[in-house]
């Protein structure tokens, strides 16, 4: 594996690990219980960002400028389809 797809993948777990502490928090059954999965989820979420900065350093992501009637156009197309 190369750098990229490794860096790919902690993210992608990492991002699972949130969703899943989500869901832990939303049943946690007492304030103590909650208390540990909510720093657990805002530890998780703090290297998701560190690595998602990581790859958009290296150029692993890209992200570019849109235009307002860019957003307009993708947002009335979308509205459509609902």
């Amino acid at each position: 594996m190369n750098e990229q797809a490794i860096l790919l993948d902690v993210l992608t777990s990492l991002k699972n690990m949130s969703v899943n502490l989500t869901i832990a928090l939303n049943e946690a059954s007492c304030d103590n219980v909650y208390n540990l999965y909510l720093e657990q989820f805002k530890e998780v979420n703090k290297y998701a960002k560190l690595v998602y900065d990581l790859m958009s350093k290296k150029g692993y992501y890209q992200l570019c400028d849109v235009s307002k009637e860019e957003k307009n156009k993708v947002i009335k197309k979308l509205k459509k389809e609902c």
